[in-house]
């Protein structure tokens, strides 16, 4: 079979940002980690110091003191593994000789890992930087090229108030000229308060280099836009958990697994099997989520079933498959057992795991598969759900991962992504609860027109497995060519239920309380759409009231699961959510109604319910977000072939 026209081919792609002005998570946070084996992108900031940047237009401060608090966000919140650098130019000679002024770049400090004497001694420097001379970008691009070597995954991010005034060389050549040589380098270019000739040679830097570019016209979009790109670089999906094999030949001889997150390879076509032990007063929690890091076919799935060992497939226990749909940089599919589980206990409990793969083919590289696995118990005694405050603010930029993904409360959040970029937030729920969910994207006018993009708003659920946004629109993308302007989407709202009031078929996905997972992406199938910085905004909506009543919670880090939180209003311990992960804030206990009619998860919940508006909390975006989107946050922009 001639797998090669029907793939989709996911390129990370690397962008460094300025500064994201608050949207990205602190160095302490969790972030997704670089694959096995794979040091950190080396990435270095050029910033201009040029005269023109003591111009005070910045919304009320200097142009150079709006780059100062953007790189001083970039420094903060840089994460620990990160290794960073900054060259300037313009920043000594004051003369009006073009020999020495055209030569005015230093490094003023080395690209290294971001420690905390690192980081105090950055922004020592950043504090002392003055703004005197010309503008020799071309030559800075050369010097950087240097800085970051030629081994491993390389970026640098532009930031600059103006055109190039010293060439030969011209910048945008210098851009060719590295392509050229074949190094695995990308320029990405922030524009700050740059029009006609300027923006157009910053535009091409990046067009010839594999990068982004971004406009920055104010000191919060400076910082906002900065942080997006650095953001690319450091937070792409990086399939992560403890290393294990599973077996392709069947139950027999595969592995034992406890309760935790496992990294497997799906190769070849082969399934996977692994072996687990569950009582039967005990519920299992099974998902799998295959990482699209070279590509897979159009229709490509995933089975997820579990089950005693018998003359057919281990289903009996729980079974779920997912296609993939749409651009998309995953393929998850997950289930639970259910609580009545009547069937006759396998011997000593050990049952079987497996995961049917229509991912792979024959011949194609391995794919990288998270596997999940909970248990919880129906009685009491055991573990319980641990808190994790959400995130507000500037700290609300979306995750890249579910194991990263932001926790958030009711609100608006809004930011930029890059094309390509798919971030993800989290928001816990119980049964009884009702989630609607908004966001929008802004198609600038400039957009091209040769590009045709998708914007997508997908739901996970709690076993991460995809649900219903809009029972009356099956479409999973909204297409966009040849169209400016704004576009949104709604899901729900829905209603949260048990699996008890679901029976044996939950066609929305919504009968699993706990951990509710949103994705949104801008994606795009040429590479001319690489890069491009859009504004988003996410907006959460939780109404309705906790049924009272336990929920099960799981524990995925090998802890006795037991003991299930009783009804709570939103931002509370999360049930059915791992134990162990970001659970969300606790809250006020709230009773619900007795005798109160119970909306089954194959239906939305009642849009007029007085309690499904909640406050909206606005998120600034600036300067930061824009350069965040271009340098440092790698996506994946998925095309199909």
């Amino acid at each position: 079979m001639n797998t090669r026209n029907r793939r989709m081919r996911a390129t990370a792609l690397a962008v460094p940002a300025l500064v994201l002005g608050g949207l990205l998570p602190s160095a302490t946070s969790a972030h997704a980690a670089p694959a096995e084996g794979e040091p950190p992108p080396k990435i270095e900031l050029v910033l201009d110091l040029s005269g023109s940047m003591k111009e005070n237009d910045a919304g009320g401060q200097t142009r150079l003191a709006a780059a100062k608090q953007a790189v001083g966000r970039i420094i903060d919140t840089a994460p620990e593994s990160a290794q960073l650098g900054l060259r300037v130019y313009g920043a000594t000679y004051s003369g009006q000789d073009k020999g020495p002024g055209c030569a005015d770049t230093q490094q003023l400090f080395p690209v290294k890992t971001m420690d905390a004497a690192a980081r105090t001694d950055a922004k020592q420097r950043v504090a002392a930087m003055n703004a005197v001379g010309f503008t020799p970008i071309g030559v800075a691009l050369r010097e950087a090229a240097k800085d970051v070597g030629t081994n491993g995954k390389r970026r640098i991010v532009l930031v600059s108030d103006g055109e190039d005034t010293c060439a030969p060389p011209p910048p945008c050549d210098v851009a060719r000229e590295l392509k050229a040589q074949g190094i695995d380098l990308a320029v990405d270019a922030v524009g700050f308060k740059t029009s006609g000739a300027a923006r157009d040679q910053l535009k091409c830097i990046a067009q010839v280099s594999g990068g982004s570019y971004a406009d920055a016209d104010n000191a919060d979009a400076l910082t906002t836009n900065l942080s997006t790109l650095f953001r690319k670089a450091w937070t792409t999906y990086q399939a992560t958990g403890t290393p294990i094999k599973g077996s392709i030949e069947g139950c027999a001889d595969a592995p034992m697994i406890t309760p935790g997150q496992y990294l497997d390879n799906l190769t070849g076509g082969r399934d996977v099997y692994y072996q687990v032990k569950k009582r039967p007063d005990q519920l299992l929690q099974v998902s799998a989520t295959a990482v699209a890091e070279e590509g897979y076919g159009r229709g490509a799935g995933l089975t997820v079933q579990a089950g005693t060992v018998g003359s057919g497939d281990p289903d009996d226990w729980l079974r779920q498959y997912e296609q993939s749909v749409g651009w998309a940089n995953v393929i998850t599919a997950g289930a639970r057992s259910k609580p009545d589980d009547k069937g006759t206990p396998p011997p000593n409990d050990i049952g079987c795991i497996m995961i049917e793969n229509k991912v792979t083919d024959a011949g194609d590289m391995p794919m990288p598969l998270e596997l999940l696995v909970g248990i919880a118990e129906t009685k009491s005694g055991g573990a319980t759900a641990k808190d994790v405050p959400v995130k507000t603010g500037p700290d609300a930029v979306g995750g890249f991962s579910f194991n990263s993904a932001t926790p958030i409360g009711p609100g608006t959040y809004k930011q930029s992504i890059a094309v390509g970029e798919a971030p993800f937030w989290r928001v816990d729920l119980k049964a009884g609860q009702q989630l609607t969910v908004k966001a929008g994207v802004d198609i600038p006018h400039d957009f091209p027109n040769s590009i045709t993009a998708g914007w997508s708003v997908k739901i996970f659920n709690a076993t991460r497995n995809p649900t219903t946004c809009d029972s009356k629109d099956s479409s999973v993308v909204k297409l966009i060519q040849r169209e400016k302007g704004r576009f949104e989407r709604t899901c729900g709202p829905w209603q949260i239920a048990r699996p008890e009031d679901a029976g044996s078929f939950d066609p929305n996905g919504y009968a699993v309380p706990g951990t509710y997972y949103i994705q949104l992406q801008v994606a795009e199938p040429p590479e001319e759409g690489m890069g491009l910085v859009v504004p988003i905004d996410l907006s959460i909506e939780v109404g309705g009231t906790p049924r009272p009543g336990t929920d099960p919670v799981f524990a995925f880090d090998g802890e006795t699961a037991g003991a299930a939180a009783t009804g709570g209003s939103q931002g509370q311990a999360a049930t059915g959510g791992q134990a162990t992960g970001n659970s969300g804030q606790n809250g006020k206990e709230q009773t619900g109604k007795g005798g109160e009619s119970v909306d089954l998860p194959g239906k939305s919940a009642s849009a007029e319910d007085d309690d499904s508006t909640a406050s909206k909390i606005a998120l600034p975006v600036g300067i930061v977000l824009g350069v965040a989107l271009l340098g440092g946050v790698g996506y994946y922009g998925l095309r199909r072939r």
